[in-house]
């Protein structure tokens, strides 16, 4: 027989599939590691979830101390000495309960300058001033008109190049003038910056629709204003607490008269300077005890994460939150069983009120 027609045949018991069991077995097999895949998975994607909530809630309370801290340093520039606004001194305390604990956020309302430096419309000189005088400044193309939109009015105060500051008569935007008396010898070089002084409030707010959401923000405009560039308007979301504290200089009429003498005042009596020091429930409208003897401010803010962790593992059980937090000596959150929280707190130096 040739060998192409050679034909090999096999043994019919060697033709055979898999068992029912060995199927059964490599169901149950590839069942688990499925499962175990997806919990894996599902634990990552939670935890992911989770760690960029932390990571936006540290951002949040990070960004408004950073803008807190910035206007209250800033406080007095430029002030006239007189009330602008609801500003009778460049810094005004508003604490919740200033006669015992508080139930809710403190405020406060600044004298702080505006201006723009850049952009299409900064807020600049268009030429010098002459050293014989001026009764009116002239400044870049708009920048007058982007000033009114921002609460330039007749009778504001505005400051030329943080070295002069005057009352406002007349504002002209189609020449762009603003009327102001600047008087001899006193001269400004063009591309000088103009500010505008106002009295601006940081509060926290719970509304929706001011906030935008159920969640708490930190609110920053010239109190009662709603529209326009100087409306109170959210600036970081998330903030549910603000709690300030002050230290001051000539507030205790038993230390040196009442009269500042270089030297935080001692409201705890011990000795050196210490936490005890810092006043947080007064009114502040009562001398010695007035706004003009602050020379700190310490700031503490908490914000918290504007939704719940949704456990990790498969289920949704609620696993982490946060415990009673006390902000400051009269103020202590209650637990949060769902929300994590992040509290900062920050000494700021009143630079243009302070020593």
């Amino acid at each position: 027989m040739s060998a192409k027609h050679v034909v090999k045949k096999f043994p019919a018991a060697r033709e055979r599939g898999f068992t029912m069991i060995e199927v059964m077995v490599a169901v149950g097999l590839t069942a688990i590691v499925a499962a175990a895949a997806f919990t894996i998975l599902t634990t990552t994607s939670k935890a992911v979830v989770a760690n960029e909530q932390v990571v936006d809630t540290q951002q949040d309370v990070r960004i408004a101390m950073e803008l807190l801290s910035r206007d209250i340093k800033m406080a007095g520039f430029g002030s006239p000495g007189v009330a602008i606004g609801n500003c009778t001194f460049p810094l005004m305390p508003a604490d919740n309960t200033p006669t015992g604990a508080d139930t809710g956020p403190d405020s406060i309302q600044l004298l702080v300058p505006t201006t723009k430096s850049s952009g299409t419309t900064p807020w600049l000189l268009q030429s010098a001033t002459s050293p014989n005088g001026a009764a009116t400044i002239t400044l870049r193309s708009g920048a007058v008109n982007d000033m009114v939109a921002s609460g330039l009015v007749n009778g504001s105060y505005i400051s030329i190049n943080g070295a002069y500051t005057a009352q406002v008569t007349a504002v002209t935007p189609s020449s762009n003038t603003i009327t102001v008396a600047v008087p001899a010898p006193i001269w400004f070089p063009a591309s000088a910056p103009v500010y505008l002084l106002q009295c601006i409030r940081y509060q926290v707010v719970i509304n929706a629709a001011v906030c935008g959401s159920g969640e708490p923000c930190l609110t920053r405009g010239v109190a009662g204003v709603t529209v326009g560039p100087s409306a109170e308007a959210p600036i970081v979301e998330g903030i549910e607490e603000l709690q300030l504290a002050y230290a001051c200089d000539g507030c205790v009429a038993a230390i040196n008269g009442g009269n500042p003498d270089r030297i935080i005042d001692n409201q705890g009596g011990a000795a050196g300077f210490d936490q005890a020091d810092f006043v947080s429930d007064n009114l502040w409208t009562t001398p010695p005890l007035t706004p003009d003897k602050i020379k700190l401010v310490q700031i503490s803010l908490v914000a918290s994460q504007p939704r719940a962790d949704a456990g990790f593992g498969e289920t949704s059980k609620l696993q982490i939150g946060s415990a009673g937090l006390g902000v400051s000596g009269d103020r202590t959150l209650s637990a949060n069983a769902t929300h994590r929280r992040r509290m900062l707190t920050k000494t700021v130096d009143l630079r243009n009120i302070g020593f």
